[in-house]
């Protein structure tokens, strides 16, 4: 899991430790294949990545990848029912 103090690091030019990168660049190829950027952030948040850290990644806001994450969870609720 992706140590929350560390989803701040890299904004605005902020250094980013090796282990950050690292995580990054597994989380990206990851979801590599997937076209939906709801799939995306829900496999991310699956995994452990904080919404900072996920909006860094697929360059996204991190208000834009809460609103990704409730049209998954509302998507996946209407397949259920």
């Amino acid at each position: 899991m992706v140590a929350r103090k560390s989803a701040r690091a890299g904004k605005l030019g902020e250094p980013v430790s090796a282990e950050e990168k690292i995580a990054r660049a597994l989380g990206l190829l990851l979801v590599r294949n997937l076209e939906q950027k709801n799939e995306q952030v829900t496999l991310l948040r699956s995994i452990g990545f904080e919404v900072p850290d996920i909006a860094a990644m697929l360059g996204m806001t991190e208000n834009h990848v809460n609103v990704a994450a409730f049209r998954a969870r509302k998507k996946t609720g209407k397949k259920s029912a």
